[in-house]
């Protein structure tokens, strides 16, 4: 009699290592980097083959035999299946420690690798917000070049098609980076929405800290009085006092929040279109 183990799959082998260690689909799907539908279909398979209808079942009938294999290497697969089916489950309780010790070390290393990927998004979307301020101004130069009749509608629309897209299309870049990142690494949409709207609300706020950084270090065309370095009148800190929340306070949480709507329902789209290319994905080559 052939031994049930041996008619797994490399991949399904894979899957039953880490079903030993108590490892949740989830886990099982981010170690394997696989979806977790794949993982389903793998396990489904698995318990198919190992004639049982549980996890519990499976990890019982693969731990106990993997424990007779090493006591009893000497005897057939059919003496091995009768023992199963006839010894206690100590296997559960002789692995229980080292299994949970594996799980916390993997949980603990899971969190740290979250908490990275949200830093790496927020630091991203303040260097997006950073650089977009000067590709802003290019294309506002770039634009001020064309002259249009402002009388002629047609005109008026070539003038916004060319222009909306040089502006806006750019913000994909925070939105399909952080959406697919995410997802790949948690699999919930959820996350990968939180995460575009992240990057969008701290592009808002390095555009604005850029903003603030030149008007008051470097200098702004007809706003070189605001400058903090040089000779200014008895004025300036209250003329600061009143720009700062008028110009760049107030204004820097409208943005955001705007920021936050719209990267928010643009997460959910791309999110949700990027999942269903993964499952689809993954359900015709269940790697």
């Amino acid at each position: 009699m052939k031994s049930q183990s041996k008619d797994l799959s490399k991949r399904e082998s894979d899957v039953v290592q880490l079903l030993l260690q108590g490892r949740s689909n989830k886990q099982i799907a981010m170690a394997l980097e696989i979806a977790e539908t794949t993982v389903e279909f793998h396990l489904k398979n698995i318990y198919a083959k190992l004639q049982v209808n549980s996890r519990t079942e499976a990890v019982l009938k693969l731990g106990k035999s993997m424990r007779l294999i090493a006591e009893n290497p000497g005897k057939t697969v059919v003496e091995r299946e009768s023992e199963i089916h006839h010894t206690s489950g100590t296997f559960i309780s002789e692995k229980q420690e080292p299994v949970s010790r594996t799980s916390r070390v993997f949980a603990i290393r899971k969190d740290v690798e979250m908490k990275n990927r949200w830093v790496s998004y927020f630091l991203t979307g303040l260097a997006f917000g950073a650089l977009f301020l000067f590709y802003f101004e290019v294309i506002d130069r770039f634009m001020n070049t064309i002259h249009i009749d402002e009388e002629n509608p047609f005109a008026v629309w070539r003038f916004i098609s060319i222009e909306f897209p040089l502006i806006f299309v750019v913000w994909l870049i925070p939105t399909l980076y952080p959406a697919r990142s995410e997802f790949r690494h948690s699999r919930r949409i959820g996350s990968s929405v939180i995460a575009v709207m992240l990057m969008w609300v701290s592009a808002v706020a390095g555009y604005y800290l850029t903003y603030t950084m030149l008007l008051a270090f470097v200098g702004l065309p007809n706003m070189e009085h605001y400058l903090i370095f040089g000779s200014h009148g008895a004025t300036f800190w209250r003329d600061w006092a009143a720009l700062f929340p008028r110009l760049i306070l107030f204004k820097s949480l409208q943005w955001m929040i705007v920021g936050a709507i719209i990267g928010g329902c643009a997460g959910l789209i791309t999110s949700s279109l990027y999942s269903v290319w993964v499952r689809k994905t993954s359900a015709i080559l269940p790697a």
